[in-house]
């Protein structure tokens, strides 16, 4: 590897370091102060909320993992452009190329991060988070949620079993209530379908199981006031993005072979796959945009800053451009995941759409650059 490289990729990743962690502790803090109310005083309270925000970094860390990118790409390089140390390197005989191999690189090696983050790192850390909420709030959690299912602990101490919970619907399927006396089991109630009135739980076509005589009957429907509410239900139960592509895959599975589609996850698990990909193509578009042709954007505007002897208003622009470039992407990309949510378009293709565009945009400005 040559020196220069070493250099840049020094620079590179100590811009990228300080905005990227910077920004998602910030982030995490105010997510934190947002949920202050909630939390009650108690020993070591410090800590754990040091713990808390600690806990929270990695999923705005990914959030926030394109932009971090394509900022330190543009600074870098077009400081360097800036000093003619580009045309220093070319009349020395180096290739471009070459010398941006090492960022290639880069860039897919934070694509295969971004993948592990919303794969290993945020569904683990999620559930801790969760359990830091129950002992600050000083609430213990009776209520497990697993890629659909639900199972819980009852009003009256029975244990509920919910196969399949739609909490978009507040509709369960496949409910089973376990009760139990000082001898052990003495009643299991299974039901096909439970609705919420608004008021408690109507379980449809059941089947109530005495275990004391071995006797069962069948009831067309009964009120389960001893389930709760689909309100604490949806406290407890993990997003989309805290699950993994697994658990998401097979919940949707599950759904339909009970008979329902949901758009949502079929977009969000498309946006799995594609999300993390943005992040090597957004350093390919930093490394176009800032190095290329007399012509090209950034240089242009630095060349009249310079001109002018306002350098540090190029580092403005550069900062302000990126900023651009990643509020296009965003409001892109959450404008198609929603019409893909919406059903309006094919949901698994609209979590590809602005990937695709910004990858096909990356891949001819970085053609266009002159060796």
């Amino acid at each position: 590897m040559l020196i220069i490289q070493k250099l840049y990729i020094k620079d590179f990743l100590r811009v990228f370091i300080i905005l990227s962690l910077g920004i998602s502790l910030i982030f995490s803090i105010i997510s934190l102060i947002d949920k202050i109310d909630d939390f009650v005083s108690a020993e070591g309270a410090f800590f754990i909320l040091l713990t808390y925000t600690i806990y929270n970094t990695p999923k705005y860390f990914n959030y926030i993992l394109p932009m971090s990118i394509l900022l330190s790409s543009l600074f870098i390089f077009s400081q360097a452009a800036n000093r003619r140390e580009i045309v220093a390197i070319k009349s020395a005989g180096a290739k471009i190329s070459r010398i941006f191999l090492p960022f290639l690189i880069i860039g897919i090696l934070l694509s295969l991060f971004s993948f592990f983050l919303s794969e290993i790192v945020i569904p683990a850390l999620s559930k801790e988070i969760q359990s830091i909420k129950n002992q600050l709030t000083k609430k213990g959690s009776n209520i497990t949620f697993k890629e659909g299912s639900v199972f819980m602990k009852g009003k009256d101490g029975s244990i509920v079993r919910i196969t399949l919970y739609l909490d978009d619907k507040d509709i369960s399927h496949g409910v089973s209530i376990y009760k139990y006396d000082e001898e052990g089991l003495k009643e299991k109630i299974d039901a096909e379908v439970g609705q919420w009135d608004g008021q408690s739980w109507i379980l449809k076509n059941v089947n109530i199981f005495n275990v004391l005589d071995g006797k069962s009957i069948f009831v067309k429907e009964i009120y389960a006031d001893q389930i709760e509410s689909p309100k604490i239900l949806k406290k407890q139960i993990l997003k989309s993005e805290e699950m993994t592509i697994i658990e998401l895959i097979q919940y949707d599975r599950r759904l339909n072979r009970a008979g329902f589609k949901n758009p949502k996850l079929v977009v969000d698990i498309s946006s799995r796959f594609s999300y993390p990909l943005i992040n090597f193509f957004m350093i390919i578009l930093g490394l176009s945009l800032s190095i290329g042709a007399e012509n090209r954007l950034v240089q242009k505007v630095l060349s009249e800053k310079l001109k002018g002897k306002q350098t540090s208003g190029g580092g403005v622009f550069i900062a302000g451009l990126g900023l651009l470039l990643s509020l296009i992407y965003w409001l892109g990309h959450s404008f198609f995941l929603s019409l893909g949510y919406a059903g309006t378009i094919s949901p698994a293709i609209s979590a590809w759409i602005m990937p695709i565009f910004f990858a096909i945009c990356s891949i001819y400005l970085y053609r266009q650059i002159p060796e």
